[in-house]
């Protein structure tokens, strides 16, 4: 079974809130391309283990670990009785070659190593075994997921920790053979003592290139009609209610800026004015938790996924008619 949800990452986050609020630059649009793609290929990956089955099995998703001095990513870790294995999910396409430890795609050298990068993580999950009383061994295996990655590799020790996609599913078979017991549950809980949130910190931007005001959920036009609850899109027709749209901007000011403070000033300024103050104050009192009393009030929120957030703090508009939404 998963133990961890898959989330998109703080800078996947990040660049998807600049890219609906502002004219992203090249550099952005390739980083966003990138991570957009890496995200796809993880979740692709989660969608074969639920085919093959992963009851009997501990697999953590997503982890950022903090081991002694050493951070580390781990795209999936499954911890077996006295095993982990770690798999490094890339989601590359094209005719790559791999020779004398460098890479190449279509004939041009690439910096990225997955097989290093898999080595390294494994390396550093060895310092486990020093306060951990039960045994372990450590695989690691770079998972390449796409169907129209070609992979020329130069020798079979390297092979060894490959899975290309047309093999995925033997590979997952073969390891729901195994099943998860007393050893596995104890490594599982070393793992979750070593847990630590995303550490990487977003780009700053500057806030004059912030677009403000509320936009469109489905086609993403600041070009809407505002009704006494709800809104109206003037492109696509699509409506949503301001109660929504108010948290979404809430969740866009915490992504894009998140060492500033949660404000009423800010959030008048990322909506544009187009909330009245006590709306928008009745807003932040239900979905934010106050930090700063005064003239100067601060909140904080419990999580920036705006879904989750909708959740946790019981949206249940009677305005909302997409069901989804307020679905559990």
């Amino acid at each position: 079974m998963f133990l961890t949800e898959r989330e998109k990452s703080q800078e996947l986050d990040f660049h998807e809130v600049l890219e609906r609020r502002t004219e992203l630059g090249e550099g952005e649009r390739k980083r966003l391309k990138m991570l957009r793609q890496g995200f796809h290929g993880e979740q692709i990956y989660d969608r074969l283990w639920d085919e093959v089955g992963h009851e009997q099995l501990l697999i953590f998703r997503d982890l950022w670990l903090k081991i002694e001095n050493a951070t580390l990513q781990i795209d999936a870790l499954i911890v077996g009785e006295d095993r982990l294995i770690v798999n490094e999910i890339k989601n590359y396409s094209g005719m790559y070659q791999y020779e004398n430890g460098s890479w190449s795609v279509n004939g041009f050298q690439i910096s990225e190593d997955p097989l290093a990068q898999a080595s390294r993580t494994a390396g550093k999950l060895i310092r486990l075994k020093y306060g951990s009383s039960h045994p372990f061994e450590i695989d690691r295996k770079v998972t390449f997921i796409n169907p129209h990655f070609n992979l020329t590799i130069d020798s079979d020790e390297n092979e060894k920790h490959i899975v290309t996609r047309s093999m995925m599913k033997y590979y997952m078979r073969d390891i729901a053979q195994q099943h998860a017991g007393p050893g596995a549950a104890a490594l599982s809980n070393t793992i979750r003592s070593c847990i630590i949130d995303d550490p990487m910190t977003p780009p700053e931007v500057e806030a004059g290139r912030i677009r403000t005001g509320l936009y469109c959920g489905r086609c993403g036009s600041f070009g809407l009609s505002l009704e006494h609850f709800r809104t109206r899109c003037t492109r696509c027709g699509h409506s949503e209610t301001i109660e929504y749209q108010t948290v979404q901007a809430i969740t866009d000011f915490a992504i894009l800026f998140p060492g500033k403070s949660i404000t009423k000033q800010n959030i008048r300024w990322i909506t544009g004015g187009e909330v009245s103050v006590r709306r928008m104050e009745r807003y932040l009192n239900k979905y934010c938790t106050l930090a700063r009393r005064g003239k100067h009030s601060a909140y904080t929120i419990d999580t920036s996924n705006l879904k989750e957030l909708l959740k946790i703090k019981g949206y249940d508009s009677k305005y909302e008619k997409d069901k989804k939404i307020l679905a559990d």
